[in-house]
């Protein structure tokens, strides 16, 4: 798969926003609360004072999450189209690439419509602080709506990738390597997603594991295997992709060793 599959790429660019500003609002609000204890008395003010503050913290990393939710869907789809109509495949998802980006970027409404008419404060956590919000409609449970759609997510690339690597072995000349790669990053996907989907069960399910600041910490690390993990897999599917980082960095190291000698 190279950068001339365009609605892919389209698609994992989309993708790459929401992971990127996932980690930012992680690491420039979420964590920095929690973590670096000395800026809290800083910081927190900002948080009491301006209730929008507080909301925008909460609200824009909760809706990406739900979109890689999404973007995770229809890149699973996409794969399997390149394999099941090669030769009509781009002409295809070029014309539905529309509706797709407007359901990419709209649905996520469906999980966090409740947190806008909701209240967020801050609660303690490990010395610092962490978001929470006041449910304005108490059966709406932010973490149901999450778990439903990583479920969905998960549903959508185990029959995708089952159908793609089918047709793959069906082939008179087996591509052992793309079949390969196929399976490891559907192994990296679905790791990365079953954490997640197992964080937003204790959360849906598990009101004593709610009391813990350890579940709130451990959210990270799982969205971090599913930020991480997007970029693996790109890495790995594009073979184009790969010479060029790896040639990269081989010509970096032989300009070292030479002027290492001089």
């Amino acid at each position: 798969m190279n950068s001339g599959n365009s609605s892919f790429f389209v698609i994992y660019t989309i993708d790459s926003i929401a992971s990127i500003t996932i980690l930012c609002f992680d690491i420039f609000f979420s964590r920095i609360l929690i973590y670096i204890i000395p800026l809290c008395p800083i910081i927190t003010p900002f948080f009491y004072e301006s209730s929008i503050i507080a909301k925008i913290s909460l609200f824009v990393p909760n809706y990406m999450k739900a979109m890689k939710a999404v973007t995770q869907i229809f890149m699973s789809i996409n794969r399997m189209c390149c394999v099941l109509y090669p030769l009509n495949y781009t002409q295809k998802w070029k014309y539905y690439m529309k509706p797709i980006i407007f359901i990419i970027t709209l649905s996520p409404n469906l999980v966090t419509w409740n947190l806008l008419i909701s209240r967020p404060y801050l609660v303690q956590s490990f010395g610092g602080f962490a978001f929470s919000y006041l449910k304005k409609v108490s059966w709406a449970k932010l973490s149901t709506f999450h778990l439903t759609f990583v479920t969905i997510s998960m549903f959508f690339t185990f029959i995708c990738t089952t159908v793609t690597l089918f047709k793959l072995i069906m082939l008179p000349e087996r591509i052992k390597r793309t079949e390969k790669t196929l399976c490891i990053a559907t192994i990296i996907i679905s790791i990365g997603f079953t954490a997640v989907a197992i964080n937003q069960f204790m959360w849906a399910f598990c009101a004593q594991c709610q009391t813990s600041g350890l579940l709130y910490s451990v959210q990270f690390l799982c969205y971090d295997l599913v930020n991480i993990g997007s970029p693996i897999v790109i890495i790995l599917i594009s073979r184009d992709l790969r010479r060029n980082i790896f040639k990269k960095q081989s010509s970096i190291s032989i300009v070292r060793m030479v002027t290492s000698q001089f």
